[in-house]
This record gives C-alpha cells, sequence and structure tokens, in this order.
C-alpha cells in the first residue's frame, strides 16, 4: 500500500536530516510530539531501525508515547507495523521500544544497537541520567532526539541543549504558531488563558520560563524583592566584614552565601557552592575571595564528628583551617519555622544578579514536595540540588538578627 507523503511543518525543516542531536522545545500546540511520531515511523518503515522512545518517569506503558504512535499508524494506514503491548514492530526488523530512565538509566546501557532514542518530556530528566544516557547511545550515526516544554531555567535539559547547544545539533524553538492544524476549541483555551493569566499564557503557550517552581516556598518574597529593584547589581564596600551563611553537604553540595550588613540592608552579594571535595577547599575559597569576615554561620551537624578525622568535628576542622569565628547555629526542630523566620527577613535583603546567580536558582527552585494521592502540596520542603542553597540561606533568617529585634513570627503568611 502506497503510504500518504508527510508534509513537515516548516519549523521542521531538517528533522530528517542527520544530527547527533535533534531538540525541538517550546510551548504546547507547537506539534513536537506529533511530528516527531510522524518522522520516526515513517523512517523505521523503509529502513531498519530500533527506536528506544524513554521518558524520565514511566510506571506503565501508557505513560509512553505508545498510543501517540499507535494513533499515527492508524491514520497513516501503516499495515504492517504490529502494535504490541509493549513494543511497536514493523517485518523489515525495525523496532520500537519504551523505557522509563529514572532508577533504570543503567539498564539502558544494556540495549544494544540503538538508531534513535526520543526522549519524550525532557524538562524533568535530572543531569545525572542525561550523563548515564548519552554514552549510551554509542552506534555509528546514531541521534538522540528531545521533546519538551521548558519549566525553568535550570532544567538540565535547558541548560544543555539550548543555553549549551552541543555540537552537530539541530535545535529549535517552536509554538503553536508553527502549527496549522489547531483546533478552535485549542484556540479559544488559550484566548482564555492569555485573558485571565496573562503570565501563564506566556508560559504555557509560548514556551517562555517560568520563574519560580510550583509550590515555591520563597517565591512570594522573592517576587516582591525583583519588583522592588532588590535584585541588582551590588557593589562590594571595602570596609564592611562579610558573613557567611552554610549548608554542609556529604554526597551533595555544601552551598555558602556571603552578605554584608549595610545600614538595615542584607546585601548578598556572593554564593558559592561545590561538591564531593574535602573542607580545605572551602576554606581555601573563602582566603581567595579576599573579604574580611565577620563569622561563619553554619547548622547544628558541623558539630559532628566525622570518621577518619581523629575525634575532630567539622567546626574543629575548619577551625584549624583558619575559618573563624564559627556561630553554630541551634537546631530548629518544626522546619516551618525556620522558613517562616527566613521568610519575615526577605524584605531587609538585596541580591547581586550576577555574583549570586546560583544561590537565586535554588531559592526559585526551593519547594514544598507534591503528595501525588492528596493532589497538593505537602507542608515540608522537596529535597532536591535546590535545597542545599536553600538551607545555607535559612541560616541568616534563623541566627542572623544584628542591630535590630525582628518581629515575631506570623505563621498565618501566604507562599
Amino acid at each position: 500500500m502506497a503510504q500518504a507523503k508527510i508534509v513537515l511543518p516548516k519549523a521542521f525543516n531538517g528533522l530528517d536530516k542527520p544530527y547527533r542531536y535533534k531538540v525541538f522545545w517550546g510551548g504546547r500546540g507547537g506539534a513536537k510530539s506529533r511530528t516527531f511520531a510522524e518522522v520516526l515511523l515513517a523512517m523505521a518503515y523503509h529502513h531498519p531501525m530500533r527506536i528506544l522512545c524513554a521518558r524520565e518517569i514511566q510506571k506503565s506503558i501508557k505513560e509512553s508515547v505508545h498510543n501517540l504512535l499507535a494513533d499515527v499508524i492508524k491514520a497513516r494506514g501503516y499495515k504492517q507495523y504490529q502494535v504490541l503491548d509493549t513494543e511497536i514492530r514493523h517485518p523489515n526488523g525495525s523496532q520500537f521500544i519504551f523505557s522509563g530512565l529514572w532508577r533504570n538509566v543503567q539498564n539502558i546501557k544494556s540495549i544494544e544497537a540503538v538508531d534513535v532514542c526520543w526522549v519524550e518530556e525532557a524538562n524533568v530528566c535530572s543531569e545525572d541520567t542525561w550523563r548515564t544516557l548519552i554514552p549510551s547511545i554509542r552506534k555509528a550515526g546514531s541521534e538522540i532526539w528531545v521533546s519538551f516544554n521548558p519549566v525553568l531555567k535550570t532544567d538540565a535539559a535547558y541548560q544543555r541543549f539550548v543555553l549549551d547547544q552541543p555540537s552537530n545539533a539541530l535545535v529549535r524553538k517552536v509554538s503553536w504558531k508553527d502549527n496549522e492544524y489547531l483546533s478552535a476549541e485549542f484556540l479559544q483555551d488559550m484566548e482564555d488563558l492569555k485573558a485571565k493569566d496573562y503570565d501563564e499564557y506566556l508560559h504555557v503557550y509560548e514556551g517562555e520560563l517560568k520563574q519560580f517552581a510550583d509550590g515555591a516556598i520563597f517565591g512570594k518574597q522573592l517576587r516582591t524583592a525583583r519588583d522592588e529593584g532588590r535584585m541588582t547589581s551590588i557593589p562590594i564596600e571595602s570596609g564592611i566584614p562579610v558573613a557567611t551563611f552554610w549548608d554542609l553537604g556529604r554526597n551533595d553540595a555544601t552551598a555558602i552565601w556571603f552578605m554584608q550588613r549595610v545600614g538595615h540592608e542584607n546585601r548578598f552579594i556572593d554564593y558559592y557552592e561545590h561538591s564531593l571535595v574535602d573542607l580545605d577547599h572551602y576554606a581555601r575559597v573563602l582566603q581567595e575571595k579576599g573579604y574580611v569576615y565577620e563569622a561563619h554561620y553554619l547548622p547544628h551537624d558541623v558539630n559532628v564528628v566525622t570518621l577518619g578525622s581523629g575525634d575532630r568535628s567539622r567546626k574543629n576542622i575548619l577551625e584549624s583551617l583558619g575559618v573563624r569565628p564559627i556561630e553554630v547555629v541551634p537546631r530548629i526542630p518544626q522546619k516551618m519555622e525556620a522558613i517562616e523566620l527566613t521568610r519575615n527577613k526577605f524584605s531587609t535583603c538585596w541580591f547581586d544578579e550576577k555574583r549570586c546567580e546560583r544561590g537565586l536558582d535554588a531559592l526559585s527552585n526551593y519547594q514544598f514536595a507534591w503528595d501525588d494521592k492528596g493532589e497538593t502540596f505537602r507542608q515540608a520542603p522537596l529535597h532536591n540540588w535546590a535545597s542545599n542553597g536553600a538551607d545555607a540561606f535559612q541560616q541568616f533568617g534563623q541566627a542572623y538578627a544584628p542591630a535590630e529585634q525582628y518581629e515575631p513570627i506570623s505563621f498565618a503568611s501566604a507562599w
């Protein structure tokens, strides 16, 4: 049976050409997934190919692009394709297989001879996933296709493929404007959202980045700081000492905020983060920055004695390296109390946008954990990469209050 000719939207020109990476990202309605499915099925129909369809989390085949591929097969009249429960086959040897990557990416290494790996909803894939997946797709001439709607600037896919594009890559932003086949219902829903919530419209349909994660714990406070011009370029005052605020990582990152108190302003002039290095590394960083230090505020676990340290705590080690004086911040049992203390001090905070960029990203991504069962956010933070910078900032919220007394905290404040 002769197959209908596929006419690609102009935005997808080049998709049939050889590139190591083919990355299409943007807003809803841009036909990214449908076009990928159309082209891959046409290619596999004419030449034997092994195509891995992956996503970060796939609890069942229903969460994959299996149904989308089956719909295209039916619409195009591809009679020879066999749509099975867990894979799709063609008599010429072509095969579509499906896999989740989270907690399974190591198994991908054993999948042989993949011609194309299509990663759908790639914005949720972690950097660790990419580091393992990419070298696993190693057949000569193999390609990695990536489709996603961006959420945050810190999404690994956005960082890896958009901000720092690899060589031999076709990277293109698409949106509803590139799709001439949208329904009237889609267009009406889009216009309704545009009228109701323009920022959300920009994110959903135009593919613009969100400033804050959903359920952002400090979202309201950061938005106010930005609106009031407290995220800017801040001069470093040579005659004023610097206080630092730490979160000590073990297997994850250690984060340090640097702050100068000028009048009633708490000016965060710098931020540093690193992982999997010894404490002497951070002592050198502090020395190399050349600041005069007022005090270093560290969490209570700085008093923990580490193995192989000769019965010395991390506080003892840091002090021996010249990190002095150290103020140990007592542990607050209720995490929400520490959060509220920090929220209440935000109105005094100024941030250097450039030097504190990574720290501000952490604060923007620090979010409440989502409860799938209750379909709501829990009153407990999600532990992810952003926790380190946010926990370090909370040492400031919990312990630093020179020159004035702050108002008692109110647990009724909105987030």
